[in-house]
């Protein structure tokens, strides 16, 4: 009997040996179900097709990482009510000279104001900008704020940014916020200096239009002028989408020279654009 009952009580010990230990989880730390670093809520998870057009969460794998756009538009934030000056300020990166230029149309055409603007940093860094200036409006009128730096080669543009906003003859401004964008128009090829010949520049990259995924690629040669255009769609899974673009632009030159690739995403509201960005090359004939 006493035997049996050792017997007993050594399987019961064996049998208690082999079950896994437990700690209780507390509730609130329950791991949540979504695998991120980001710590992004399940309800606000971005799905594959909907990548909004910010700079992405690590976890966000269907997006190239992308820098930060060039010239960046920090205040005012798009659907300002502004009275007179109207202040702009925001961050770029280095231009010639850090020489920047500020442009204020109204959607109708009219310029309203046109005045330069240095970077507040030394030459090859990115830096602060910030201005105020003065406008003449009356009652209220939609406008464009453009942000851009130019080539000293041929004084074309190199790459913009605008912000639309409404101009007030008096009251108080309304300044609405500003979240930073990654670069809304990203050239992958050409790159920089590379030669392109043949009589077709090919250009690919990953980019946000603003009407109807549609954008024009320009081909200048080293006057200026525009020797090739073509318009290219976004290849995106929705409207105010980005996604990546592709196209082969025929061009015409007679002699090698320096060149410029330009991406440019033009407006519907007025004549002119939205965003552009743009890459220094070599064009052969």
């Amino acid at each position: 009997m006493r035997k049996m009952i050792w017997l007993l009580l050594l399987s019961l010990l064996l049998a208690s040996c082999n079950l896994p230990a437990r700690t209780p989880v507390p509730e609130e730390a329950t791991p949540s179900p979504v695998s991120s670093a980001t710590s992004i809520p399940e309800e606000a998870t971005p799905t594959p097709t909907l990548i909004p057009p910010t700079i992405s969460p690590p976890s966000l794998t269907s997006t190239p990482q992308l820098p930060v756009e060039s010239i960046l538009i920090l205040e005012p934030g798009p659907g300002s009510r502004l009275t007179s000056p109207i202040h702009v300020r925001g961050m770029a990166d280095s231009t010639f000279e850090q020489h920047l230029v500020v442009n204020v149309v109204s959607v109708d055409g009219t310029g309203l104001a046109f005045t330069p603007v240095l970077i507040q940093s030394e030459m090859g860094t990115r830096g602060p900008f910030e201005i105020d200036i003065p406008v003449d409006v009356s009652g209220e009128v939609a406008a464009f704020i453009q942000v851009y730096a130019s080539s000293p080669r041929d004084g074309g543009i190199t790459h913009l940014s605008a912000v639309g906003v409404h101009l007030v003859e008096s009251g108080a401004d309304d300044i609405h916020p500003v979240i930073p964008d990654a670069e809304r128009i990203n050239i992958f090829k050409p790159t920089v200096t590379e030669k392109i010949g043949g009589g077709v520049a090919h250009v690919e990259g990953f980019a946000l239009a603003s009407f109807e995924q549609t954008l024009v690629v320009d081909v200048i040669d080293e006057t200026g002028q525009v020797v090739g255009s073509q318009a290219v769609i976004v290849t995106a899974p929705d409207m105010g989408v980005p996604g990546p673009f592709s196209a082969d632009v025929p061009y015409t030159v007679t002699a090698s020279g320096p060149g410029r690739i330009v991406v440019r995403d033009p407006s519907v509201a007025f004549e002119g654009d939205v965003h552009v960005a743009s890459v220094e090359v070599m064009l052969n004939p």
